[in-house]
């Protein structure tokens, strides 16, 4: 890591005056997010079988902040300032969005949880040394925003380019009328062909649907929605409806990113 800035919560270390520090001149680097192998031996034989694969820790990150005192050279931390500081960086309400402030990797984010301790000169604050824990073992693209016009004889394809093989949950706003479903035909095994397609009835309000915690609004009643939520694979997607009429939808997603900073 060479960032000296860093972003949290949509605010920047750098907004409280801030800048990313070590107390021990060690530059910080972040561990985790390694690979597991599931294997097995068989009998008699020296070699295991391969059964799957899986990123099975997340990223954690060590690193310290203090003040960036050129402006006047006041090293420590009043009352004031470490509540301000604490409030900002100690959540109780789940993962925030971070991402350090460094060249080249200006679209890299992870989802996060942080906690911190002050770092104390002579009884007095001059730091904080934070942990910083991910909801993964990878990073995020930034947040990707497609607008389509969907009907029966204009499907979409979106290209997804994702570094890890996984399901990508998006958000979608749509706008359209009436009993229709939405496809996603490059998910083999959540599409209209065995049934599992999203599918609507009576819809005369926008809709918004969260898949990746499984929300919904805009629906008349839970029973005008199959509870099938959207998910986009990687590679090419090939999305359908039944509608005659135009369905107005976004597409909001990040696309995974194996990158460690």
């Amino acid at each position: 890591m060479f960032a000296t800035d860093f972003l949290f919560d949509n605010k920047r270390a750098s907004d409280f005056g801030l800048m990313i520090a070590s107390f021990d001149s060690e530059i910080p680097v972040a561990a985790g997010g390694e690979i597991e192998y599931t294997v097995v031996k068989t009998p008699g034989s020296n070699t295991f079988d391969f059964y799957g694969a899986g990123v099975n820790s997340v990223i954690t990150w060590n690193f310290s902040i203090i003040k960036n005192t050129c402006p006047n050279h006041n090293y420590y931390f009043n009352q004031y300032e470490e509540r301000q500081i604490a409030g900002w960086l100690l959540k109780q309400d789940g993962y925030k969005w971070f991402q350090f402030i460094q060249d080249g990797y200006e679209d890299i984010y992870y989802k996060t949880q942080i906690n911190m301790s002050p770092h104390q000169l002579h009884g007095r604050t001059i730091g904080f040394d934070l942990t910083v824990t991910s909801d993964c073992g990878y990073g995020y693209s930034n947040e990707l925003n497609k607008t389509y016009h969907l009907n029966k004889n204009n499907p979409i394809e979106l290209e997804i380019h994702s570094d890890i093989v996984t399901y990508i949950l998006p958000r979608l706003s749509l706008t359209g009328s009436g009993d229709f479903y939405i496809s996603n035909n490059s998910d083999l095994s959540q599409n209209i062909s065995n049934g599992k397609a999203t599918s609507f009835k009576n819809v005369s309000e926008p809709i918004i649907i969260n898949s990746d915690n499984d929300t919904i609004t805009g629906i008349p009643s839970p029973n005008d929605f199959n509870w099938y939520f959207p998910r986009l694979v990687n590679g090419l997607n090939s999305i359908t409806t039944d509608s005659e009429e135009n369905i107005e939808i976004t597409i909001s997603y990040r696309e995974p990113r194996r990158v460690i900073i």
